[in-house]
């Protein structure tokens, strides 16, 4: 997992500056997509295939912990990530089987398999206060890869990445509690969450190489030999 930063600065603000006891915050991430997430997904179009999945507990499980002040905040990334995904597979594929280890020894007959990386995460958080606002400011980026695998010919027939990035400003008048801060904070990986979900997605659409497969293991769903089309 790459190196998180994250940018603190002193405010003089009474209700980001209490003292003598820790506020745990743990902003609700949204585990549906928007509609940004959609429209870099171009399309929806469910094929009958059978997909094993496999999420890396890198990204599976990533969450992110900083102390600001007297406030903690932490941000299940992994799980909110992981539900986005299978949402938005599932409007492309027909049935998914969630697997924990990158094998798939179940006794479905499955197509393939899809395995999603982590490559690296920044997160960059900071609280700005002005002379009748106090701003949470947040940059974020997220590197995924993924790969779909044909199960028979174990061979890799698609391999997709993204860069997907976010800056957002959340700002208030007057004082800002930790919990609107956190929301602020939310707000930007929820949008870099969608964006990476959604460039995944709108590759795979655009691949020739596995339209090619999708058609075969479609063919041979119906019972149909791919040579003889």
């Amino acid at each position: 997992m790459g190196k998180t930063t994250w940018t603190i600065l002193t405010l003089g603000v009474s209700t980001l500056g209490i003292t003598g006891c820790a506020v745990n915050v743990t902003p609700v991430l949204n585990s549906s997509l928007s509609m940004d997430a959609f429209e870099k997904m171009g399309k929806i179009d469910v094929q009958d295939v059978k997909l094993a999945l496999y999420i890396d507990p890198k990204i599976k499980e990533l969450k992110l912990e900083q102390n600001v002040q007297s406030g903690k905040f932490s941000f299940n990334i992994g799980r909110a990530f992981s539900a986005k995904l299978i949402k938005a597979l599932a409007y492309n594929f027909k049935t998914i089987h969630f697997i924990e280890s990158p094998n798939y020894t179940g006794t479905d007959t499955i197509d393939a398999v899809m395995y999603v990386n982590l490559e690296d995460v920044d997160l960059n958080l900071s609280l700005k206060s002005g002379l009748t606002t106090v701003s949470a400011e947040t940059y974020t980026r997220l590197s995924i890869r993924a790969e779909i695998k044909d199960f028979d010919e174990k061979k890799t027939i698609w391999v997709g990445t993204t860069q997907a990035k976010e800056s957002a400003t959340h700002q208030e008048l007057g004082p800002m509690y930790y919990q609107e801060a956190g929301r602020g904070y939310a707000m930007a990986i929820d949008s870099t969450i969608d964006k990476a979900i959604g460039d995944l997605i709108s590759d795979m659409s655009k691949s020739q190489n596995l339209c090619v497969y999708i058609d075969k293991w479609e063919q041979k769903r119906k019972g149909v030999s791919h040579a003889s089309q």
